[in-house]
């Protein structure tokens, strides 16, 4: 899976933890590993980059679209990555938008969130 095909997938109803995992059983399938193999950690890295870059990707080029806001919200509620955040709060009107401001402002330091709006 790359960038296009996951933004296809979202565009489509996909969320970003269906993404995520799909993209780690992919993964596992391409180096062929057995059930028995596979551990938590198994690929966790590298499906933590994939995630945001395509964060990065969403914030850049789908801003502004109802279905990647939606599919952002709900992934920040499962994730700490800095570029998931910094694209739903700059990039989409979303409900309890301030809410996510102050816990996003606890999170990331505050030059990290300045150019936020309020």
């Amino acid at each position: 899976m790359d960038i296009h095909e996951a933004i296809a997938d979202l565009q489509h109803g996909a969320s970003l933890l269906e993404i995520a995992s799909g993209y780690r059983e992919a993964l596992i399938a391409e180096v062929g590993l057995r059930p028995e193999q596979v551990t938590a950690q198994t690929f966790r890295g590298e499906v933590s980059a994939f995630m945001r870059r395509l964060a990065r990707h969403l914030g850049d080029r789908h801003a502004g679209e109802p279905r990647i806001g939606h599919a952002l919200r709900e992934w920040v509620r499962h994730s700490d990555h800095y570029e998931a955040w910094d694209a739903l709060l700059t990039g989409f009107a979303v409900d309890g938008r301030e809410a996510l401001l102050r816990r996003g402002r606890v999170m990331f330091p505050g030059p990290l969130t300045a150019h936020w709006p309020q």
